[in-house]
C-alpha cells in the first residue's frame, strides 16, 4: 500500500471518528418564552382594567355630582396607562433580545451547515480516493494486521450508517433554519406592533393628563358650590357612620345578654375569626370590576383644597346594576336603609364584621348564612353615579375598630 493511499484510509479514520462526536446544540429561547408569556398575562389585566376605568369615566361624565369621582377615574386610568406603557417598554426589549437570539441561532445553523458539508463531502472524497466506495472488502484486506482488519470491518458495518446519519443531519438542520428565519420575520413583526402600541399609549396618557387639567380647571370655578355639596356629602357620611357604629354596638349588646352578662366569641365564633384572619389579603373583593374612587381613614379630598374627608371604608365606584358579593362566609346581622345610601348589609363573622352599603335589590334577609362569593344584592345607582361603600370592622373583646379594606382583599 503507497504513502498516499495510507494518508488516506488514516484521514477517513480522524474523520469518521469525529462524527461520532460532533454534536449540534443549537441556542434556545426558552428563558425569552417565559419572560413573553409573563408580560402579555401582566398586559392583559392591565388592559381589562383600563377598559373598566374607561367605562366608568364615560358614565361619570354624564354626573357633575359625581366630579371628583370622575377626577380620581382619571387618575387611575393615567396610573394604568403609565403601567402599561412599561409592560410595552419591557415587552419590545424582550422582542429584541428573542431577535437577536434569532439572529444568532439563524448563524450558527448556517455555519453548522457548512461544517456539515464539508465533512460529508470530505468523506465521500477520501473514500473514493481508496476505492471504498467501488470495493470495501479491499479496504479490509489491505490492512497490515489482524486488528487493523477488524476495526476496518467494524468502520465499514458503520460507514453506511454514518453517511446516512450525516445526509439526515443537513436536511434536519437545513428545515430548523427555515423555521428560525420564519421565526424571526414573525419576531420583528411583533417588534414593529408593540413600537406602535406603545407609541398610540403615549399618546392616549398625553390625552389623559389633559383632560384632567381641563376637568381640575372646570371644578376650580365651580369650587364655593362644590364646597357646599361636599359638606352635605360629608354630613351624609358622618351620620351612615354612625349609624353603623350604633348597630354594631347593639349587636354586640345583644350577644352580650345572650352571654349571662359575659361577652366572648363562641367556639364556633373563634373559629370563624381565625378563618377570617388567615384570609387577610386574599378576600375577594365584593364586585367583580370597579375602581376605588374614595380611600380609608383621613384623607385631603382630591378636588377641594382644603377638605379633609374621613371614612371608615373605601367606595368602589362600579358599572350600573353590578351584583355585590360576601367577601367571606357568615351570618347577615342587619339589614336597614338610609337616606342617600341605598340599603346596607352587615355580615358577621365571628369577632368581624363587614359592611355593604349603597346596595340595591337585596337578596338576602337577616339571619341568613351566606357562603363566600354569595350575591347579596346589586348596587345602587345614586346622586354620585354607582358606588359601593365597604368596612371591614373589628370587633373582638372591647377592640371596636374599622380595618382598611385594602389590608383584607386581594391585590389589584
Amino acid at each position: 500500500m503507497n504513502v498516499e493511499r495510507a494518508c488516506n484510509i488514516s484521514r477517513l479514520i480522524t474523520l469518521l471518528g469525529l462524527c461520532f462526536v460532533v454534536v449540534f446544540n443549537p441556542l434556545g429561547l426558552t428563558a425569552q418564552t417565559g419572560n413573553k408569556t409573563a408580560l402579555t398575562a401582566e398586559r392583559t389585566k392591565i388592559e381589562k382594567q383600563l377598559a373598566t376605568t374607561t367605562r366608568l369615566i364615560n358614565e361619570a361624565k354624564k354626573n357633575r355630582n359625581a366630579a371628583s369621582s370622575s377626577v380620581v377615574l382619571i387618575d387611575k386610568q393615567i396610573e394604568l396607562r403609565e403601567r402599561l406603557i412599561r409592560n410595552h417598554q419591557a415587552s419590545i426589549r424582550s422582542l429584541e433580545r428573542s431577535v437577536n437570539g434569532t439572529d444568532s441561532e439563524i448563524r450558527s445553523l448556517e455555519g453548522h451547515i457548512v461544517v456539515l458539508k464539508d465533512e460529508y463531502a470530505s468523506m465521500i472524497i477520501q473514500s473514493y480516493r481508496i476505492q471504498l466506495a467501488n470495493n470495501p472488502l479491499m479496504f479490509v484486506f489491505a490492512a497490515e494486521d489482524f486488528s487493523q482488519a477488524a476495526l476496518r470491518f467494524k468502520m465499514l458495518q458503520s460507514y453506511t450508517e454514518v453517511l446516512k446519519g450525516k445526509a439526515d443531519e443537513i436536511v434536519r438542520t437545513q428545515e430548523t433554519l427555515t423555521v428560525s428565519l420564519n421565526n424571526l420575520h414573525s419576531e420583528r413583526t411583533f417588534v414593529e406592533m408593540a413600537l406602535a402600541d406603545h407609541e398610540n399609549e403615549r399618546i392616549s396618557l398625553k390625552d389623559d393628563r389633559v383632560s384632567r387639567a381641563e376637568l381640575l380647571a372646570e371644578l376650580k370655578q365651580e369650587e364655593s358650590s362644590l364646597r357646599k355639596t361636599q359638606k352635605a356629602q360629608e354630613k351624609e357620611r358622618k351620620r351612615l357612620n354612625a349609624e353603623i357604629e350604633k348597630i354594631i354596638e347593639a349587636e354586640i349588646a345583644a350577644e352580650r345578654a345572650s352571654s349571662a352578662g359575659e361577652y366572648a366569641l363562641t367556639p364556633e365564633g373563634r373559629i370563624v375569626s381565625e378563618a377570617f384572619e388567615k384570609n387577610k389579603k386574599s378576600l375577594p373583593w365584593p364586585v367583580s370590576r370597579g375602581v376605588v374612587t374614595a380611600v380609608f381613614g383621613r384623607h385631603n379630598h382630591p378636588t377641594i383644597p382644603g377638605i379633609v374627608v374621613e371614612s371608615n371604608g373605601i367606595d368602589i365606584t362600579t358599572d350600573a346594576e353590578a351584583p355585590v358579593y360576601s367577601v367571606f362566609s357568615g351570618t347577615v346581622s342587619s339589614v336597614f336603609s338610609f337616606p342617600g345610601a341605598g340599603e346596607t348589609i352587615i355580615i358577621t363573622h365571628g369577632g368581624y364584621r363587614t359592611v355593604y352599603s349603597n346596595l340595591d335589590r337585596l337578596e338576602v334577609v337577616k339571619g341568613d348564612n351566606v357562603e363566600r362569593g354569595t350575591q347579596i344584592g346589586i348596587a345602587w345607582t345614586g346622586t354620585k353615579g354607582t358606588t359601593v361603600h365597604f368596612e371591614v370592622w373589628k370587633v373582638a373583646g372591647s377592640e371596636r375598630s374599622p380595618q382598611n379594606p385594602r389590608s383584607w382583599l386581594q391585590p389589584r
